[in-house]
């Protein structure tokens, strides 16, 4: 540190360092030494040739000129050297004028006619082409295909599902089987299953006997408000989530505008098909309450079936009062106790299951 405080220091290296930089400068962009050393004869030697080469391209056909220009200089060999190196560097340079050459072989090339031709091929026939198929295409649209058209448009327009929330995806598959039965029976009318439900998270079977009317709603639901209003109190207790059951009639059909009464024992036995094809539909579902005399004789019926799905998911059957009318009418007390019955099946049918209060 204290060399380079002095001010000899640069003084005494100016030297090395320009070396140094020459060099590199040199080996950078191959600037050679010779050009420094010998800079006068260097570039007076260059530009005799230069002032041959502009006096031979100026005028090819005036070696007259050159004539006189020999005597003005004082070196004849030198002249002498000169014209004779520079009609060598005419004939050298004069060689690439043969330049025409190369651009009438670049010609053709460079318009060729054949890649026009292709172009005008494929506009032709994509003009020919509708001009033939347009009247043909019209007669055949104005006559057969009318009838053809009408009737696919006529299905899209008329879906065999309703568009509403009985028919979202997570109900779907229950709605469209309720949709099935309908058909079965025209004149008869099938509640859907409400919306709240779910057919993946569905664990316990709610079986209605339905010996009263449809509801006004459309819907499955336990015989009247007062019966609906005891299941909803109990599901609260135990905290038994609606998407965790669903209910189900005994005998799905409904006349429009009667109660079914007490159903004969034909009728529960034509609800055993609608069943089955039910529980196909809620793989998860392990337990069946079944409220009243009705329900329990169809879920008897069902056990007695060689059915796999009842083996395989362990299928229980809890035997249940009835919610509605004269089964349940009696002192508060009693209420209470079919109530807390009631409650044990539920609750035993969650254990079953799995199923805890407030836990999926």
């Amino acid at each position: 540190m204290t060399a380079l405080a002095e001010p000899d220091f640069f003084d005494v290296h100016d030297e090395d360092y320009r070396s140094e930089l020459d060099s590199r400068y040199e080996e950078g962009f191959g600037r050679g030494p010779e050009l420094d050393d010998d800079y006068g004869s260097g570039y007076d030697e260059l530009d005799k040739l230069f002032d041959g080469l502009f006096d031979d391209e100026d005028d090819l056909d005036a070696p007259a000129k050159a004539e006189k220009k020999v005597p003005a200089r004082r070196d004849a060999p030198k002249a002498a050297a000169v014209k004779t190196s520079a009609p060598k560097k005419a004939s050298s340079i004069s060689m690439p004028k043969a330049s025409p050459v190369v651009t009438r072989k670049v010609e053709p090339v460079a318009a060729p006619a054949v890649e026009e031709t292709p172009t005008v091929t494929v506009v032709e026939p994509a003009a020919v082409e509708p001009a033939a198929v347009e009247p043909a295409a019209v007669e055949r649209a104005a006559v057969e295909p009318a009838s053809d058209a009408a009737a696919p448009a006529e299905e899209a327009v008329t879906p065999a599902i309703p568009d509403s929330p009985f028919f979202a995806p997570h109900i779907a598959p229950v709605n469209e089987h309720v949709e099935f039965l309908r058909k079965l029976r025209p004149g008869f009318e099938v509640p859907y299953v409400d919306p709240m439900h779910s057919v993946e998270d569905c664990r316990i079977v709610t079986l209605f006997s339905n010996t009263s009317e449809a509801s006004s709603r459309g819907v499955v639901w336990a015989g009247d408000d007062a019966a609906a209003t005891r299941l909803l109190g109990l599901q609260f207790q135990l905290g038994l989530r609606p998407e965790w059951m669903m209910p189900w009639n005994t005998h799905p059909w409904f006349t429009p505008g009667e109660a079914n009464g007490k159903l004969t024992p034909e009728q529960v036995a034509a609800g055993l098909k609608p069943l089955l094809a039910f529980l196909k539909l809620v793989p998860r579902a392990s337990a069946i309450v079944a409220h009243g005399t009705e329900a329990n004789r169809l879920a008897q019926m069902l056990l007695k079936t060689d059915n796999q799905l009842i083996w395989r998911r362990g299928l229980k059957v809890y035997k249940a009062r009835s919610l509605h009318g004269r089964a349940f009418a009696g002192s508060k007390e009693r209420q209470t106790e079919w109530l807390i019955e009631m409650g044990r099946s539920y609750a035993d049918a969650m254990a079953r299951a799995g199923l805890q209060a407030g836990r999926r």
